[in-house]
């Protein structure tokens, strides 16, 4: 219970940290290859763009997990000036439209994983089977699901403490 509370706090923290560090060193590596030695490293420019789309997608997790992403709290502001209670329904009524999108978007990355698994198709300079590139859309878009799921439950917590106190 211990591991899964601690990975529950901070597994985008890990994958997102590793990504940009990978990423990062990618991105050294290839202009001390171009300046420093005259060379050009094909694989390296390739897999520090593949990172940086997996680190994309699990930092837009990371995001949604710490309520750091862009949201237009403007009708959900005034409505709390009003009423807590109505604020507070509202809010979980854009958790459910925002949940609904997520599972459109599991779904389709889930089937565009499909068909780049049965077309076999290849990264050009690393031969990595692009199915396992495009897996960070459906990770990342599972991740965010989950996370706008646990923001779902505590709203009706805090809904039903709202209610208690009035």
């Amino acid at each position: 219970m211990k591991l899964y509370k601690h990975l529950d706090d901070h597994i985008e923290t890990y994958l997102s940290a590793s990504l940009l560090v990978f990423f990062s060193f990618l991105c050294v590596l290839q202009v001390v290859m171009r300046y420093v030695f005259n060379e050009s490293l094909t694989w390296s420019e390739e897999l520090s763009r593949f990172a940086f789309v997996w680190f994309v997608y699990t930092s837009a997790s990371y995001a949604v997990r710490y309520q750091r992403h862009v949201k237009f709290n403007f009708l959900v502001n005034i409505l709390h000036k009003i009423s807590p209670l109505y604020s507070q329904i509202l809010k979980i009524i854009a958790l459910f439209f925002w949940i609904g999108f997520l599972l459109f978007i599991d779904y389709y990355s889930v089937q565009i994983i499909a068909n780049q698994f049965k077309m076999g198709q290849v990264s050009p300079a690393n031969q990595i089977p692009m199915y396992i590139v495009y897996l960070g859309l459906p990770m990342g878009a599972l991740l965010m699901t989950f996370r706008v799921t646990q923001h779902i439950i505590n709203s009706f917590k805090e809904l039903k403490n709202l209610k208690e106190v009035q």
